[in-house]
Order: structure tokens, then C-alpha cells, then sequence
């Protein structure tokens, strides 16, 4: 490396102020990984700090030359309140920021940061960080915004990089094997990075945005030594690509090349529905070691899928899910509620499709992630609590806490937000029963048999934590800000919204955590599973007999 005033690079993930994404205590996001790796390769020292793993105490955290973080809606204001305190005491620490949040709304860290990565950072993070080191001009540099004068200065776009080969390695992470080994092996979530991009425009999705409208796919040699690099942490993958299979000839190349060399991994990959028409896809999947996919489901109403631009219907959704499920594939759903066409009647049909197909279920509050209001808004900008908020209380970020998914944040059309936070939470409470928990127990698909029953658990901890939090302050709050601006049918009142100047900022988010519960459950309840497994592995390896995708076999 060239002589440098910059030689310890640390990179550090802040938790959501309300943990509402993960029991998983090792989970890293896969960018802020592949970043620290990369500039280890350069010949930086760099270390990783993951909230709740590792020594998060200020001195730690600041002992560097220089700090990067990712940013996150819902983690904004810890990032905030910790890069303004090393602006205070450490001023001689250059601060980058990226991630989703300096990407999609600069303007909400440039004033808490010295420099903000508009695009993927593979490249433009090691550029900045020699600029930054020789005191050079940051205007050179593209694909990055930052205060020049008081003014904020956005350089050129840059054009998406190929995806490197380096694989991100977890021993970076500060505190990594002494808490794995407290821990368990199980408590790591293996991520894997096989494709960037997605060839789909879903208004909702900001992929297009982050990742430059482009697709690429990572090198097949590199990802199999990403694979087997990891497999010593845990067997399962889950895969971040937005959309496995948007270049189908490669990814075919790819799970030939998995099946052919039987590493013994499971992946969790995301795909649209589609792939349910390809049989002999899904049997290569299946044979190559896919083992659940996440379905972009969205919604069972047409109109609402037409108003997404998701280019699918819903009874081409059922029945795709149908035949994944048939090859014997675990299946979770994503459904985003409170588009125009939902009222309550639709959370009883979600409650009933998941229940009748036996899918896992993952479900969300609609979001826009744009704010150009020339274009197609699922969500009107008069229509969302944002644009009263900034001007209630203009440079307070707090708000952004409430942003996980979890929460309303703006004025649905045909149910009051209020209605609608409680329709979210009673879909879970009725999904995730004990009993409907406990049906995988001695599913056929071993996989749903374990994974089916810890993931249920999971989202059951979430609810509870969610309709806690809720119940004591949002949902008050909610029937504060609605009141006069719906009719006795919960139809909006959309000319009353003019009238409104500004909305009060919701209450301040409680720090919550809450990891270990039910893991004695889901232990014991998955225990026939993994029995199960367990033995079908070992016959495998005497007898060589090949997995199929129903019975009682190993995975590939």
C-alpha cells in the first residue's frame, strides 16, 4: 500500500433503534462485509463492529483513522447521534457514510458525516480514502456527495462496478469467535452475493436505484470459494441478491456447478414467482441445495399488483407458489399491506392463503421510496406523514426510527392508520399460533420441519414486540393525527389533508432488543426435525444415495 495518513479503517453497523429484523445475533449486512475485506486486501487494517457482538464503546469505535458506516432508515438517528459526537471529540476522523439511506436521502447524513457513497462502494471507497489520505480533491472522485461552504456538493455518477471476487470474511468482525463460541454455530447467518441488480422496475423497490438499473453476475469460481470459505460457520446460506435468476444462463451454470461439487450448503435465495413455471429449474434448485425462496407475493388483489407495476396476477402467484411448494422447495411470502385497494377483508385472505399453502409469511406496510412526484407514487406526497413532519419540525430525523416496515407512516385510502397498524399485527397473532407453528414439526420437507418452526417463532417475538411498542405509543398517536380526515367507512377525506399545515412528530422510539426468547421452544419443537436430518445426512454419506425433494433425505 502507498504510504498513507490513513492505516486502520473501521466499519460499523448500528442496530434499528427497535430490533424488528433478526434473532440472529451474527448477521451481518453483506456490503459492509465485502467493504471491510476489500480494503483488508489493500493493505488497511480493518475491523468490523456489529451492535450487540462487538465492543460498541465510543473509545473502541474511534481508535482508527478513519470510520465507515452503513446507514439504514431506521438506524439513522443512532448513526446520527454517534457520528455528531465524533465530529465533537474525534475531529480529526474523516467519516464516510452509504448504504440505502446516504443513497436514496444524502441530505439526511451529509450534515453528520464528512462523506456520503451515493452507489456501490467496491470502488469508490478505496478512491476516497487514498484522496482523502493525500489531501487531495474530493470533486475527482465520483459517486459521491459531501459539504463544501455550507453547500452540498454531488459528484458525477459512477458506473456499476463488476462484482469482485474478495470474499467477505467474518473474522474481521470485532468479538466475532469469542461470542461464537458462547453462541453456538447456529447463531451465524451465512450471507452470499451471487448477482447484483434486477431486471424488474417494482415501484415500491429502490434495487434500480441503488444498484444503477444494471444486472450483473458474480464470477461462478468466486462464489463457490465464498461458499465453502463460510460453510465452517453454518450450513445455511441466505442469499442477498435481489433477483437469482434474472440472467437465467448463468445461474444454471452456477447450481450445475453447486450440484457437481456437493459443498452440503442450504440457501435461502429471493425470486419472483415466475421461477414456479420452470419444473426443471426448480428440480436443479432443489438438486443444487435451494432450499426456501422468498416470493415476492405483495399483494392478492390485481389492482394493487398493477399499482406496484409487479407485472403479475394473483392467481398466476397461487399457482406458482403451488408447484414451488410441490417441488419441494419451502416457501416465504412478502406482502406488503395498505395499498389502495386493501381495507381489512384483505388481511383475512392473506391469513387464509398462508394458512392453506402452508408458507411462511413475512409482511410489511407499503413504503415509496420515490419522492419525484412527475412520476408514478404509490403513496402521494400529501399523503404521507414525511411531508408534515419536515415541516412540523424541520432538521428533527427522529421520526425515521418508526421507518422498519413495521409501522404506518402515511394516510392509507380506504382504512385509517390506525386500522391498519392493527390489521398487520392481527395478521401475525393469527399466522404465528402456537398451532400453526407446530404443524411443520413432522412436515415431509425436512427444511420447513426446522426452519418452518424457528422462523415462526421468530416472527411471533417480533409481533410481540412490535404490538408492544404499538399498543403503548404509536397507535395512540395514530388516532390523534387521523381524527376528522375519515368517513364513517374509513374512506380518506383527501381535500381535508390541505388543511393540514403540519402533523406532530410521533412519540420517540423506545431502544428495544429482544433476543432468546422462545429459542428453548424452537429448539425442542424442531428437535424431530433435526433428528430427522441428522440421520437421513448420515445415510446419505454411507450409501451415497442421492437427496430427493419429498421424504425423509439430507439436503444436497
Amino acid at each position: 500500500m502507498t504510504p498513507s495518513t490513513i492505516s486502520r479503517v473501521h466499519f460499523i453497523e448500528f442496530n434499528a433503534r427497535m430490533n424488528t429484523l433478526s434473532a440472529t445475533p451474527f448477521f451481518p449486512k453483506y456490503g459492509t462485509a465485502l467493504l471491510a475485506a476489500i480494503m483488508h486486501e489493500k493493505g488497511y487494517e480493518t475491523r468490523m463492529f456489529l451492535e450487540n457482538v462487538s465492543d460498541f464503546s465510543f473509545e473502541r469505535l474511534t481508535d482508527c483513522d478513519c470510520i465507515c458506516l452503513p446507514v439504514y432508515a431506521p438506524a439513522l438517528t443512532k448513526v446520527r447521534d454517534f457520528t455528531l459526537r465524533v465530529k465533537r471529540e474525534r475531529p480529526g476522523i474523516p467519516v464516510i457514510t452509504g448504504g440505502p439511506q446516504a443513497a436514496l436521502y444524502p441530505d439526511t447524513v451529509l450534515d453528520a458525516c464528512d462523506y456520503a457513497v451515493l452507489c456501490e462502494g467496491d470502488e469508490v471507497l478505496p478512491e476516497l480514502v487514498v484522496v482523502i489520505s493525500k489531501k487531495g480533491d474530493p470533486s475527482a472522485v465520483r459517486g459521491i456527495s459531501y459539504m463544501r461552504n455550507g453547500v452540498a456538493v454531488r459528484t458525477p455518477d459512477r458506473e456499476p462496478p463488476a462484482i469482485p471476487a474478495t470474499i467477505p470474511d467474518y473474522r474481521l468482525i470485532d468479538g466475532f469467535r469469542s461470542k461464537r463460541r458462547r453462541v453456538g454455530r447456529f447463531a451465524v447467518m451465512n450471507t452470499l452475493q451471487t448477482s447484483r441488480g434486477c431486471a424488474f422496475r417494482c415501484s415500491f423497490c429502490p434495487t434500480s436505484k441503488l444498484f444503477g438499473g444494471v444486472y450483473r453476475n458474480r464470477e461462478i469460481d468466486a462464489v463457490i470459494a465464498d461458499i465453502r470459505s463460510k460453510l465452517p460457520y453454518n450450513r445455511l446460506f441466505f442469499v442477498v441478491d435481489n433477483s437469482f435468476l434474472s440472467n437465467r444462463s448463468k445461474t444454471k451454470a452456477l447450481l450445475e456447478r453447486i450440484r457437481e461439487e456437493k459443498p452440503g450448503a442450504a440457501f435461502i435465495i429471493f425470486e419472483r414467482h415466475e421461477i414456479g413455471r420452470d419444473q426443471k429449474l426448480l428440480d436443479l434448485m432443489w438438486k443444487a441445495g435451494v432450499r426456501c425462496i422468498i416470493v415476492g407475493i405483495e399483494s392478492l388483489s390485481d389492482k394493487n399488483l398493477g399499482q406496484y407495476n409487479k407485472r403479475q396476477t394473483a392467481s398466476e402467484v397461487r399457482q406458482s407458489v403451488q408447484n414451488i411448494l410441490d417441488a419441494g422447495i419451502h416457501v416465504i411470502g412478502t406482502f406488503v399491506m395498505g395499498g389502495d385497494d386493501d381495507s381489512p377483508a384483505r388481511a383475512d385472505e392473506i391469513v387464509e392463503f398462508v394458512k392453506r399453502t402452508r408458507i411462511s409469511l413475512n409482511l410489511f406496510i407499503v413504503h415509496d421510496v420515490e419522492n419525484d412526484a412527475s412520476k408514478p407514487l404509490i403513496i402521494p406526497l400529501e399523503r404521507r406523514f414525511q411531508t408534515y413532519w419536515e415541516k412540523s419540525a424541520p432538521g428533527d430525523y427522529s421520526f425515521w426510527d418508526w421507518f422498519t416496515g413495521n409501522f404506518v407512516t402515511y394516510f392509507p385510502k380506504r382504512m385509517k392508520p390506525s386500522t391498519l397498524q392493527r390489521s398487520l399485527l392481527d395478521v401475525y397473532e393469527r399466522v404465528y399460533t402456537h398451532r400453526n407453528n407446530l404443524r411443520y414439526m413432522f412436515s415431509n420437507n425436512i427444511f420447513a420441519s426446522i426452519f418452518g418452526i424457528g422462523h415462526g417463532y421468530s416472527l411471533r417475538r417480533l409481533n410481540r414486540v412490535i404490538g408492544a411498542i404499538a399498543r403503548e405509543r404509536y397507535i395512540p398517536w395514530l388516532e390523534s393525527v387521523e381524527a376528522g380526515l375519515y368517513d364513517e367507512n374509513e374512506n380518506l377525506l383527501e381535500d381535508h389533508l390541505a388543511d393540514l399545515a403540519g402533523l406532530p412528530l410521533p412519540p420517540p422510539a423506545p431502544d428495544r432488543v429482544d433476543y432468546g426468547r422462545y429459542w428453548g421452544l424452537i429448539i425442542l419443537a424442531a428437535l424431530p426435525g433435526i433428528i430427522r436430518l441428522a440421520w437421513a445426512m448420515l445415510r446419505w454419506r454411507i450409501t451415497g444415495r442421492a437427496p430427493r425433494p419429498h421424504g425423509t433425505e439430507a439436503p444436497a
